[in-house]
């Protein structure tokens, strides 16, 4: 083996990084931001779980109870109440992840030495109705040994939504979003950094056709092909893995192609910016695949990360996916109570589409 052909072959390649700063720095800085988003975003504890306390009877007894709840760590009481109604529309509407009811006969229970609570969990993440259960016991438990264990409190829990507690049913929406989102964008980064590799945007702009025109162009074959990917990816979670859909498959589809076009234009925005193909694959996967995997609640729920990380999850379309795709599939609620995600999807999909269509006038892509 020749040495200087080695240094020669060597030397090329430095120089062709150097030459190319946008794919040196993906390269340097993706080792610090995967360190920082798997150090930060999972977290396998339960920290601040927003939780219903109901108090059908307003006594000293379920005061006290209550008051050990509200202190813990783990627990954030953000709905009290006294009408176990209130804490059922809260349960299907997400806003909280478990209801505390104590019945109206909670402390004559107390006194003749046995009493019982109820606790009500949104099975929708399985997982993390799995760890509330436990926390609300070791509370209860820790509680009775600071009274000398007297007398016996009995938590009957009952999930909602997803009564077996199947992991599966809380993750295949969250496969779905992830696949949408690193499919539509990854086809859509390729096609335009393809037509500028090939230099076929200069013979475009010989043409009448205008940058919203060539844009839209562009993205509706994609749409069409990922809407089918997502008919194939319902019928398969449906009719294979006997994923409940308790909502409306005409909606679903609507908020899917919603979906698809926020991603499919960040995908353009990528492609744009990058000016070839490898370094806006690349791109593409780093944002999508990551953030849809992390930062989505797909996995880890958003409300157990660090409050930084909590608003970055605010600009990650995957987020607002992933809980409106599981309420329409497990809850059977119409949009019309999640109207908040459908809100920030069309506000990201108007920002996407005003930047990328800034950008390539900027670029002077067509006119």
């Amino acid at each position: 083996m020749n040495v200087q052909h080695v240094r020669a072959m060597a030397r090329k390649e430095w120089w062709h990084l150097l030459r190319d700063p946008r794919s040196l720095a993906l390269i340097l800085i993706m080792p610090s931001m995967l360190l920082f988003l798997f150090g930060y975003a999972i977290r396998l504890d339960l920290q601040h779980a927003p939780i219903a306390i109901v108090q059908e009877s307003r006594d000293a007894a379920t005061e006290e109870l209550a008051a050990h709840f509200a202190a813990s760590r783990a627990f954030q009481v953000v709905l009290r109440s006294n009408d176990r109604r209130d804490a059922a529309m809260a349960l299907q509407r997400g806003q909280i992840w478990a209801a505390v009811i104590f019945p109206t006969d909670y402390a004559r229970q107390l006194e003749r030495g046995a009493a019982r609570i109820q606790l009500l969990l949104d099975g929708v993440d399985a997982n993390t109705a799995r760890l509330l259960r436990n926390y609300a016991l070791v509370l209860v438990n820790d509680y009775l040994l600071s009274r000398g264990g007297q007398p016996p409190i009995r938590i009957e829990d009952r999930t909602w939504f997803n009564e077996t507690k199947e992991s599966r049913l809380a993750i295949i929406p969250g496969i779905i979003a992830m696949v949408m989102a690193v499919i539509g964008a990854l086809m859509t980064s390729l096609t335009i950094a393809r037509e500028m590799e090939q230099g076929n945007l200069v013979m475009l702009r010989t043409t009448p056709l205008t940058r919203r025109e060539f844009l839209f162009g562009k993205l509706l074959p994609y749409l069409f092909i990922g809407l089918l990917d997502l008919a194939v990816a319902v019928a398969v979670a449906v009719f294979v893995f006997e994923m409940p859909l308790r909502g409306s498959l005409p909606v679903l589809l609507l908020l899917s192609a919603l979906f698809l076009l926020v991603v499919m234009l960040q995908g353009a925005l990528i492609s744009i910016n990058a000016g070839n193909q490898l370094l806006a694959s690349q791109m593409a996967m780093v944002s999508t695949f990551l953030p849809a995997f992390l930062l989505s609640g797909f996995i880890f729920a958003i409300e157990n990360m660090p409050t930084v990380l909590q608003y970055i999850t605010l600009v990650v379309p995957a987020r607002y996916y992933v809980a409106l795709s599981r309420a329409i599939f497990l809850k059977g609620i119409t949009p019309l109570l999640l109207w908040t995600q459908v809100a920030a999807l069309l506000a990201i999909l108007l920002v996407l589409l005003r930047l990328t269509l800034a950008r390539s006038r900027k670029l002077g892509l067509l006119p």
